[in-house]
């Protein structure tokens, strides 16, 4: 059972912080820690990589040895998770311009917030990336987590995305990145997995961005969407007009919907991946300033998990403080999960999904896998 919480690389390499969240955990059924190993400013750690040292703001180190930090956390019985953010990574564009997004005149593309991105299908940015998840399963780090595993949104206010080396899909692109991912550090004994939107989970497509479910699921090992009920919108999920104020209805919708998906997966012969959603930890301030975050939330969404199913949770709060949902954990870790039998709903809902294309990609995953391919989920 994986029930987890984010620490970033500050809190991670700070010793006050580390000790505070170590307690946390001690004293709970908390048994996971995902880590900042690579964020968009590069690693955290020393690497022994000359690009990635070149390509990292040099005053952002702050976990000084990262095997004495997998060590530590070992001891403790906790399962280490190494986060790594892919595709959004403006230092890496920076230093390589040529791995860019561009934009039709040839400029770098930007994103709403100035951020370059660097190319999915560019097997030079893959390799950067997989160098860096070796040097942190080797450090002691089981489970590779990929996060910004995705293209960027192309809004209509923001110049059109060019892709140099562009082949296939944007599906194409992340499937094959992470099964890349697979080939590379299956054979050192780490899992592999990708967060997503949760919308993948709910939309028949690839949500824009390259996420498909489908084919990721039968790609990855586990899946973490991410099903903050603050970033859902009225028209996301039926029936759910104020999904942060309904986090046990908008986490049950969302992942319900999901293991649906992957029951139907599983019945033509693929094997899915394991759903461990992202919880919310943090009161969305920015969009419902009159509704806080408290243990009552954080339990609200752990029992739609269960409810759905499954066993498996780890909590998102950006600056890994968790006080405030802290009360909502459990003293003992066990078994919680319930068996789920789909309402209707949920079910008419993805048949919808079935008929607009998702069968489509069940049977394409399937084929493959029948057929030996080493890259089933391409």
């Amino acid at each position: 059972m994986i029930r987890g919480i984010y620490v970033n690389a500050y809190a991670a390499g700070n010793p006050i912080t580390r000790a505070r969240l170590l307690a946390l955990t001690d004293s709970t059924e908390i048994n996971t820690w995902v880590v900042d190993v690579k964020d968009e400013d590069g690693v955290r750690y020393p690497s022994a990589l000359p690009l990635a040292v070149e390509a990292t703001h040099v005053r952002s180190i702050p976990v000084r040895d990262l095997r004495a930090l997998g060590d530590t956390l070992r001891a403790h019985g906790i399962h280490a998770i190494a986060r790594i953010v892919v595709f959004k990574d403006p230092r890496l564009s920076r230093a390589r311009p040529d791995w860019s997004i561009r934009q039709p005149g040839g400029a770098l593309w930007r994103d709403k917030a100035g951020n370059t991105w660097v190319n999915p299908w560019d097997r030079r940015v893959w390799d950067y990336d997989l160098s860096i998840a070796e040097e942190a399963v080797r450090a002691g780090f089981r489970e590779v987590q990929f996060d910004y595993v995705r293209f960027p949104e192309a809004y209509h206010s923001l110049p059109q995305q060019v892709f140099p080396t562009a082949l296939g899909s944007k599906t194409d692109a992340i499937s094959g990145f992470l099964a890349e991912a697979a080939r590379r550090l299956h054979p050192l004994g780490a899992t592999i997995t990708a967060d997503v939107f949760g919308l993948t989970m709910n939309d028949p497509l690839d949500v824009g961005i390259g996420q498909q479910w489908e084919r990721l699921s039968a790609t990855a090992d586990h899946l973490l969407p991410m099903v903050y009920p603050s970033h859902y919108f009225p028209t996301h999920l039926p029936g759910i007009q104020r999904p942060n104020r309904m986090p046990y209805e908008t986490v049950f919708t969302s992942v319900g919907e999901g293991v649906i998906r992957n029951r139907r997966l599983q019945a033509a012969g693929v094997r899915p991946a394991r759903i461990v959603p992202w919880l919310q930890a943090f009161t969305a301030t920015w969009n419902d300033k009159g509704f806080r975050y408290v243990p009552a939330q954080a339990r609200a969404q752990m029992q739609a998990v269960y409810d759905v199913g499954l066993e498996d949770w780890i909590f998102w709060n950006p600056n890994s403080h968790y006080d405030a949902i802290a009360a909502g954990f459990e003293r003992k870790l066990a078994p919680r999960a319930k068996a789920f039998t789909p309402p209707a709903h949920l079910v008419a809902q993805v048949d919808r999904f079935d008929r607009e294309g998702v069968a489509a990609s069940r049977a394409r995953v399937a084929s493959a896998r029948a057929s030996g391919s080493p890259a089933a989920g391409q």
